[in-house]
C-alpha cells in the first residue's frame, strides 16, 4: 500500500527538508503538495524546490491545486479569479458568486496552465481535488446545456439540470486528465470524489486518462459507525477495478474535534483492512496553524502516524 501526507509547504528549503525528512522517517512514498494560486504568482519557492528535496528522500512529489478558482478543496484565495471576474459563478438570479466555474474555458486553460509549471518543476503526479457539481448559471453553463439539450438551463427539470451538472465534473476530469496524458504521459493522473458525490463515481471511472480513483470519507467528528465505511470503500474499489484504476483513500487529520482523535485510528484501521492502493492523509501535523486544524494537532498527528507506520509494518 502507497502511503502519503499532504503538505501546506514553506517557500524556504531548509523548512521543506524538516517536513519531508519527517515523512521519510514514516515510511512514506508520496508527498502531496497543497498548492495554492499564490504560490505560482509570488511565493514560488515551494513548487521550486520541493520536488528535488522530495525526490533525495524517496519521496514522490504529487502537485494539488488547493483552493483553485476557490472552488477546489480548502483555502480559497484566488488570484486568478482577482484578475478574471468574467470566470465567477453566476447565480440563477444574476448573482455574483466568489467562486469560480470550471465549465468556463478560461478558468480550465490557467489550470492547464498551472499544470504546466508544476509538470517543468518536477512534479510527477497531478491530482484533481474534489470536483463537484456546481449550481452555476454563467454564460459557459448555460451555452453548453444549450448545445447539447438544446433548451434553456433556467427552464430544465430538476432531475435534468442535476444529471448536467454530474456531467460537467466528469468533463472536467476528463479534460483535465486528457490534457495531462497528452502534454505530460509520463505524469499518473489522480482525482477524489466526496462521498456525497457518489452518483458521479461510476462515468468518472470511466475516464480513459484517469489513472487513480478514491474518495475521501471524513467522518472522525461524526458518531457513524466506522463499519459504515466498508461499503463505501468497496464499492470504490470494485470501479477502479473494473476500469483499471489504481485506488486511493483519504484519512482525516484536519479540523478534528478534541477528544475525537481515536476517530482517526478506527477509520484508519478499517482502511488498511479494506486495503486500497494508496492510503493518503490530510494533512500533516494535523494541518496546524491554518483555519482547518485540529484542536489538538499533535495528538491527532499521532494517530494519524499511528496507521501510517502500521500501513508499512502490518
Amino acid at each position: 500500500m502507497r502511503t502519503g501526507v499532504t503538505v501546506m509547504g514553506h517557500h524556504i528549503p531548509r523548512h521543506i527538508a524538516s517536513d519531508l525528512d519527517r515523512l521519510a522517517e514514516l515510511g512514506c512514498d508520496d508527498v502531496l503538495v497543497a498548492a495554492q494560486e499564490n504560490d505560482f504568482v509570488y511565493m514560488r519557492g515551494k513548487l521550486e524546490f520541493l520536488p528535488g528535496l522530495a525526490r533525495e528522500r524517496g519521496l514522490r512529489p504529487v502537485a494539488i491545486f488547493w483552493g483553485a478558482l476557490n472552488v477546489f478543496g480548502g483555502g480559497k484565495s484566488s488570484q486568478f479569479l482577482l484578475e478574471h471576474p468574467e470566470c465567477h459563478q453566476v447565480g440563477r438570479d444574476g448573482s455574483w458568486h466568489r467562486a469560480g466555474c470550471y465549465v468556463n474555458p478560461a478558468s480550465r486553460a490557467r489550470i492547464f496552465e498551472m499544470i504546466d509549471f508544476a509538470v517543468a518543476r518536477g512534479f510527477e503526479a497531478y491530482f484533481v481535488d474534489e470536483p463537484t457539481p456546481l449550481s452555476c448559471f454563467c454564460r459557459s453553463c448555460t451555452d453548453l446545456f444549450a448545445s447539447r439539450q438544446g433548451k434553456d438551463l433556467f427552464g430544465a427539470a430538476p432531475d435534468e439540470e442535476a444529471a448536467f451538472r454530474r456531467s460537467c465534473v466528469t468533463d472536467y476530469i476528463r479534460d483535465i486528465s486528457a490534457y495531462v496524458k497528452e502534454k505530460h504521459p509520463h505524469v499518473e493522473t489522480m482525482a477524489c470524489l466526496m462521498p456525497q458525490d457518489r452518483e458521479c463515481w461510476g462515468e468518472v471511472a470511466r475516464v480513459p486518462a484517469l489513472d487513480n480513483l478514491g474518495t475521501d470519507i471524513y467522518w472522525v467528528n461524526d458518531d457513524i459507525d466506522v463499519e459504515e465505511m466498508r461499503p463505501l470503500v468497496r464499492e470504490m474499489a470494485e470501479l477502479c477495478r473494473d476500469q483499471g484504476k489504481r485506488h486511493h483513500e483519504w484519512l482525516q487529520c484536519w479540523g478534528t474535534r478534541r477528544g475525537r482523535e481515536h476517530r482517526i485510528v478506527e477509520q484508519g484501521s478499517v482502511l488498511l483492512e479494506e486495503g486500497a492502493d494508496g492510503l493518503y492523509v490530510w494533512a500533516f501535523e494535523g494541518q496546524v496553524g491554518t483555519s482547518e486544524t485540529c484542536e489538538d494537532p499533535s495528538t491527532a498527528w499521532k494517530a494519524a502516524c499511528q496507521i501510517l507506520r502500521r500501513a508499512k509494518t502490518g
